[in-house]
């Protein structure tokens, strides 16, 4: 496989390959291996084209692929993708921007997408976008741009922090302290990090209708 030294999270009979960072900005894709049947979904579809079809040529077979939501750095291989798979394409249910003839199906809150004998559960995780989602997988969580080690993703006009940081508080903080939060940019970090991060930034938040890039530990200055 490739030269770059990809990341691995193993959880008994199941293996999370993370393929990145990948593109101008340093996407990750994430293939999630039923090691028994070598059933695999694949999570997002970055550049750099060579790298990912290598990834996903070698981790078995991919039987669906699931877009974490609709900004194009996480489409940019869709036609290469398609074409290597024939994988159908799924995405969250309230997402937006998306033609109807690139996707074959909508996945709502709870529903659970299957890697042989791998359940994957779908958590609807508004505020990057309006269908933003996050896959839970036994002890690891891929969150797309909704949480990164640091704080959440960017949001981009008024409400949309409120709605993030709520998507985060509600969906992925209650989840075990020692689960691997796998980003769609940068490196992991875990539950456990993430509730500490921002217990610091409740003390300092910014105001209500902020919106842009926020870290937990740097706040807001005002």
């Amino acid at each position: 496989m490739s030269e770059k030294p990809f990341e691995t999270f193993e959880d008994g009979d199941v293996r999370i390959l993370k393929v990145g960072p990948m593109g101008p900005y340093g996407n990750n894709a994430y293939l999630i291996r039923d090691l028994g049947s070598g059933d695999t979904v694949l999570v997002d579809m970055p550049l750099e084209e060579d790298i990912l079809l290598e990834a996903i040529a070698a981790e078995g077979t991919v039987r669906t692929i699931v877009a974490t939501h609709w900004h194009p750095d996480h489409w940019m291989t869709y036609d290469a993708v398609r074409k290597a798979t024939s994988a159908p394409v799924l995405v969250g249910a309230k997402e937006i921007k998306i033609p109807e003839e690139r996707i074959d199906g909508r996945l709502e809150d709870g529903d659970e997408v299957r890697a042989g004998a791998a359940r994957v559960r779908i958590l609807h995780t508004p505020g990057h976008t309006p269908g933003s989602i996050s896959l839970l997988v036994g002890r690891a969580v891929i969150t797309g741009d909704t949480l990164f080690g640091g704080g959440p993703g960017k949001t981009s006009a008024r409400g949309d922090l409120e709605t993030i940081i709520k998507s985060i508080v509600d969906k992925l903080h209650p989840l075990d302290e020692t689960t691997h939060v796998l980003p769609g940019h940068g490196p992991a970090t875990t539950i456990g990090e993430s509730r500490r991060q921002y217990a610091e930034y409740v003390k300092h938040p910014h105001k209500a209708g902020y919106y842009g890039d926020v870290e937990w530990l740097k706040g807001s200055a005002a």
